[in-house]
């Protein structure tokens, strides 16, 4: 809007007012104000005239009290004119008919807005200098006055203005609404001296920042210089700790490796504190024990000076690595010093020991056998315990260096092979053992192996006891057993000393470190005990002879292999105290199976090519007539007969081995046995045999005489045979009804027939309506034909006759086939019997009693030609030319199966 004054002239607007958080009814009252002011010229120019002449006025005062004099006349002055403005005729005043304010508050409100307005008396002053000399109305100072209002609001921020007009355009619609709380107006100045301070604060912060800029440009140049001499001094004392870091670890490290002057004196020359004798200048092995144990501990404090060097970490350091460098030649030095020194007491202490056991260095032959064991043993064990002392010295050599203990070791063992267990008192020991003095090793080796066709054939007409001939010998099994006995032990000692003495056994050791260290021990115990494994070896049968031929006695391996096996069980560690102790038994056993395996492949072999040779079905006959037991079977028991005496020499009849616990010797025996029973399969199938008896009296004669002889030979043997002895009952009774059957129907074949025909039809048409079918007259006529107690008699002595001659003596089979024979009768007659009785009403004569009784008479007594008189009469001549039976021996059984 544009405002004129009174003489006409535009003056120039109000600036916009910059205000934040104003209330509207604020906002309301500013606008009012400003358009009063505007509206009235005459107002405006008498302010401003008013102003001029109060300026005039006290141009001549300069002080404050006057300027504020007039100010508060100008503030009184404007105040008077817009009350009489606002006023009525009441009070005297002129009335313009304009009402500024509309309530008592607003007014009030414009009186603290214009008091706490603050203007200088020197600025209003020069103010109406400027407009008088213009020539301007005195008007202007409400212009002046107006804009020193507004200078304050001009530092608020320029959106409030925005804010104003919008807030002017919906002024209109806010009428409608409810007026809302009334502020307090006197938080709009303090807002504005806020945002004044603000911009202060701002103005000064800016002042600052170009301050600090520009000194920050002038010093520049020395905290460039600061820096640099900063970041020196910090490298310089990160430099300073660490030196003072690597003097301490280095202090510590070679403070770890120094080593008193007492001990280097000892690593550089470890004999300096053994006790020497004078006359021979050798090691005192009974007065080194004080030395011994100073190189232990000298020993030590080196190895822990190298353990202190690998744990600190500080080998590549120069300083150390040399030290450590001299201290490695010392200990290689010390190391080969402490070799020398063990393997010259070694030779020492068994020198000693080989010269008390031998007078004049030769070895003597004692009385006994037991006086010779009991004398290495001694004299291990007092080797042994005189060199216990200086395990101290192989510990320090294993913490030192333990690639020398090899070559130890290979000493100690030779010590021991050429020593406490020479060839010389190897050979003596076994040579003074009962075989020997018997039959030389030499004989031994050169006796050749026993196969199953050499055995002499066992026979159950004697009873089906043992038939070894004289010129069969048993084997030298009680020298096995007492070497074993007696020499086991001083190797199972040898094994635990050699582990204790290498420190073979720790029990902290992983699976491989394990194995790694039974190896070397069983590698040096067996170069320790060489020539005891030789001549054991030629004991078992298994190795050369001193005459260059190993023993082909099969037997000799079998006899080995078990008493191998009865020796381990007193080498199983059962209580597992692991260690030393576990380790020696461990190469016990390691040591008999290895044997075994060598004894048992021998044995194996030989029962392989033997069940060859039973598979060949030797001495059968091809249509299997009158075959009697087979030779494999007939000689199958003295085997067994050979095993039993040559496991009991020298232990008495009393011994018993219980073959079936032994693995290989059960599985290769069984497998032998049923061998023998698949011959006796494949000789009753083949198409050459006679299937109508042959096949089965061949069955049950080897069945029968298989189950007798192992049952003879006691439970042992039953029991290591009970799948066979069962399969064996089984072909029995099955090839025994066969063959029954097959006699009773060819000699009572006229019977059979009719009771057959008899028992179908009656199953077909019952009991009533069988005579029928057959006539009674006919079945009578035929029973009294066939069934005559004459015509039994001699039926029943022919089928003992054929029965007789089917039959061989070895198997002493007849006198169990009759008893068969008479039971089967019984139940045949009587079924005959009965069907008689129920169909026809008819009694057979006679009976099934009486033919049991008729029976019983033929196979009780008599010779078998009294028999062939007296029973069969013309029907001799039908079997005298079968009269002999199978076998050597042509004379009747009957003596020996009466009954």
């Amino acid at each position: 809007q544009q405002c004129k004054l009174a003489d006409g002239t535009k003056c120039a607007p109000l600036p916009p007012l910059a205000m934040r958080d104003v209330d509207r009814t604020e906002l309301q009252y500013l606008c009012t104000v400003n358009k009063f002011l505007n509206s009235s010229p005459g107002i405006m120019g008498l302010l401003q005239r008013e102003r001029y002449r109060q300026l005039y006025y006290y141009k001549n005062q300069t002080n404050k009290n006057n300027e504020d004099i007039m100010l508060k006349d100008l503030e009184d002055l404007a105040y008077d004119m817009m009350m009489t403005t606002a006023g009525g005729e009441d009070d005297g005043h002129h009335t313009m008919g304009v009402t500024i304010f509309t309530s008592t508050e607003e007014e009030k409100d414009a009186e603290e807005v214009l008091n706490i307005t603050q203007v200088k008396a020197g600025q209003l002053a020069l103010a109406s200098q400027e407009h008088k000399g213009n020539g301007e109305d005195a008007t202007c100072t409400a212009e002046s006055l107006t804009e020193l209002l507004q200078k304050k609001m001009r530092d608020l921020e320029a959106d409030a203005c925005r804010r104003l007009i919008a807030w002017e355009d919906e002024k209109q619609q806010a009428e409608g609404m409810s007026i809302r709380n009334q502020r307090d107006f006197i938080d709009a100045p303090n807002l504005v001296s806020l945002f004044a301070t603000l911009d202060q604060l701002d103005a000064e912060l800016a002042k600052m920042e170009i301050w600090l800029k520009d000194r920050a440009t002038f010093i520049k140049p020395l905290t460039d210089d600061c820096r640099e001499i900063e970041e020196t001094n910090t490298a310089l004392e990160q430099q300073w700790k660490s030196y003072n870091m690597l003097g301490t670890s280095l202090s510590r490290l070679m403070n770890g490796l120094d080593v008193s002057q007492t001990v280097m004196k000892i690593l550089r020359d470890p004999r300096s504190v053994l006790t020497i004798k004078e006359e021979t200048g050798k090691i005192d092995v009974d007065k080194s024990e004080k030395g011994v144990d100073k190189i232990q501990q000298a020993g030590k404090e080196l190895k822990k000076a190298f353990d202190s060097a690998a744990d600190e970490g500080g080998v590549h350091l120069r300083a150390v690595s040399e030290r450590v460098e001299d201290l490695i030649i010392i200990a290689n030095k010390f190391c080969s010093e402490i070799s020398k020194i063990i393997i010259e007491v070694m030779r020492s202490l068994a020198t000693e020991m080989i010269t008390s056991m031998d007078a004049g260095g030769k070895t003597s032959k004692p009385d006994t056998r037991a006086a010779m064991a009991k004398k290495i043993r001694d004299a291990q064990r007092g080797f042994q315990s005189s060199l216990l002392m200086y395990i101290k010295l192989i510990e320090v050599l294993a913490l030192l260096k333990p690639e020398t203990l090899p070559e130890i070791r290979k000493v100690y063992s030779d010590l021991v092979a050429e020593g406490i267990l020479s060839k010389k008192r190897m050979k003596v020991y076994f040579h003074l053992l009962p075989g020997y003095t018997k039959q030389s090793f030499v004989v031994v080796g050169e006796q050749s192996s026993l196969d199953l066709k050499d055995y002499p054939p066992c026979s159950l007409k004697h009873g089906g006891g043992s038939v070894l001939a004289s010129d069969i010998v048993s084997v030298n099994a009680e020298d096995i057993g007492l070497a074993l006995t007696e020499m086991l032990p001083v190797i199972a000692r040898e094994a635990y000393f050699t582990a204790a003495l290498f420190g073979l056994s720790g029990k902290n050791l992983d699976g491989r470190a394990k194995k790694r260290n039974f190896e070397a021990a069983k590698k040096s115990v067996d170069d320790s005990s060489v020539y005891f494994r030789y001549y054991l070896s030629r004991a078992c049968g298994i190795a050369e002879t001193e005459g260059g031929k190993a023993s082909n006695d099969c037997m000799l391996s079998l006899v080995a292999s078990i008493h191998l096996n009865e020796s381990m069980e007193g080498y199983i560690d059962r209580q597992k105290k692991g260690g030393d102790h576990s380790l020696s038994l461990a190469y016990v056993r390691a040591t008999i199976l290895d044997f075994r395996k060598k004894v048992d492949k021998k044995w194996v072999g030989w029962i392989e090519e033997n069940i060859k040779y039973i598979r060949s079905n030797p001495g059968v006959p091809l249509t299997g007539k009158r075959a009697g037991v087979f030779m494999t079977f007939a000689r199958f028991p003295s085997y067994l007969d050979h095993i039993t005496c040559s496991c009991q020499a020298g232990f008495g009849n009393d011994h018993s081995v219980n073959l079936s616990k032994i693995k290989v010797v059960s599985y290769y025996l069984q497998k032998m046995a049923g061998a023998l029973f698949a011959s006796l399969h494949e000789c009753a199938e083949r198409e050459t045999t006679d299937q109508q008896y042959a096949a089965n009296v061949m069955r049950m004669e080897n069945a029968h005489f298989f189950t007798e002889t192992i049952r003879k030979r006691g439970s042992e043997l039953s029991h290591l045979f009970q799948k066979q002895l069962t399969a064996a009952g089984a072909i029995y009774k099955q090839s025994t009804d066969s063959y029954l059957g097959w006699m009773i129907k060819r000699e009572f074949k006229v019977l059979h027939s009719l009771f057959s025909n008899v028992s179908r039809i009656r199953r077909e048409v019952g009991d009533a309506d069988v005579p029928i079918h057959i006539p009674k007259t006919t079945f009578v006529k035929t029973l009294t034909k066939e069934s005559s107690r004459e015509v039994m008699k001699e039926k029943i002595g022919a089928i003992y006759l054929r029965m007789e001659k089917h039959l061989s003596e070895v198997a002493a089979l007849l006198p169990h086939a009759w008893k068969s024979l008479v039971r089967v009768l019984y139940e045949w007659f009587g079924r005959w019997e009965k069907l008689g009785n129920h169909c026809y009403d008819f009694k057979l004569e006679p009976g099934a009693v009486e033919v049991v009784r008729i029976a019983k008479t033929v196979g009780g007594g008599g010779s078998s030609v009294e028999r062939r008189k007296e029973t069969v009469g013309p029907s001799a001549p039908r079997s005298s030319n079968n009269n002999s039976s199978h076998g050597s021996n042509p004379s009747s059984p009957r003596k020996q199966l009466a009954g």
